[in-house]
């Protein structure tokens, strides 16, 4: 075989062999192509299982918010919700590009903002194809140009200046110091029109763990709990907040203009001295636990019946003990 004969056969044999692989690489993109008609056609009908259908059992997909759905399950629930939502995003001007086993999506989704308002943004999407179903979705939202809702700082700054009253929510004497609070509210109208103009306002952070126990303790009744717990805790912040507002929420000397006539009366918006609690029945450490960290002295009855453990809790924080009733 001469030398040009060798040549030509060798040529071809790589158009052959070409040929085949080209054919081979457009079967691949017409199986992959067809699948994603499906996917988007179960997306127009809003078919949920029509869509998981395209789905590789062991499916991962990352939404734009980072979180992440494995497998059919999850994905078809998620769908589910989403298409039952009236508010849901809404999906337009989509192209399909297919490399191999890979696909790129490009979209527009349009999605709502608080005050009823809509933002559209650019939307890709990047499939993975395994065995003739998508294995990966990884969703990607642009947000560039959406209109951004308000910030706290820029409502903080359109809001008027006023007074912040921090509230801490833990214990029962925190509790009963937040009910106080409201009744003079409601008793007050110049604190009422304050709160209601945002010049009074309140930061509530609350100590659930404490909550529950308290909670716990108040749905079963025990003569430790059935003490008698102090009427408003000294100290208390928001209490002392008000003074600057309207001190005629306090007594009637006040309301007339004259100074303090309270007495034994702890409102706390002026300097009274703090209340003795009296402790009733059997006293534990729990029971201690809830009085406020101003009280340091207590009253004993005489019929209650100290424990060792709250006599040592007493004894911790250096509160001093009473026996007798109250005159």
């Amino acid at each position: 075989m001469s030398a040009d004969a060798l040549r030509e056969q060798i040529r071809a044999q790589v158009r052959t062999a070409l040929g085949a692989k080209a054919t081979g690489a457009d079967s691949s993109v017409a199986s992959v192509s067809a699948l994603m008609q499906r996917f988007e056609a179960g997306y127009a009908a809003a078919n949920a299982e029509a869509i998981v259908a395209c789905f590789a059992p062991d499916v991962v997909w990352t939404l734009p918010d980072s979180r992440v759905l494995q497998g059919r399950a999850a994905c078809l629930a998620f769908l589910k919700e989403r298409f039952a939502s009236p508010t849901g995003p809404k999906f337009s001007d989509s192209h399909m590009n297919v490399l191999g086993q890979t696909v790129v999506q490009n979209y527009k989704v349009s999605v709502p903002l608080p005050g009823g308002q809509s933002a559209t943004l650019d939307g890709t999407d990047v499939y993975q194809i395994r065995d003739g179903l998508i294995a990966r979705k990884d969703a990607y939202w642009k947000q560039i140009g959406a209109p951004k809702p308000a910030t706290a700082t820029a409502a903080a700054a359109a809001a008027p200046q006023g007074v912040v009253v921090p509230l801490r929510v833990g214990t029962a004497a925190h509790a009963a110091a937040l009910t106080d609070l409201f009744k003079r509210l409601a008793a007050s109208p110049a604190l009422l029109q304050a709160a209601q103009s945002g010049l009074l306002r309140f930061d509530m952070r609350v100590d659930e763990a404490a909550v529950k126990a308290v909670a716990a303790g108040a749905a079963t009744p025990t003569p430790a709990t059935a003490a008698t717990p102090p009427t408003a805790p000294a100290g208390t912040s928001a209490m002392a907040a008000t003074t600057a507002i309207d001190p005629a929420a306090c007594c009637s000397s006040c309301k007339a203009g004259k100074a303090c006539d309270c007495k034994g009366d702890t409102c706390e918006l002026h300097d009274h001295p703090a209340d003795v609690p009296e402790l009733k029945g059997v006293i534990g450490e729990k029971l201690l636990k809830t009085l406020p960290p101003s009280v340091k002295t207590v009253r004993l009855h005489p019929k209650a019946v100290l424990t060792p453990l709250g006599k040592e809790a007493l004894r911790k924080r250096g509160i001093t003990i009473e026996r007798g009733i109250k005159s």
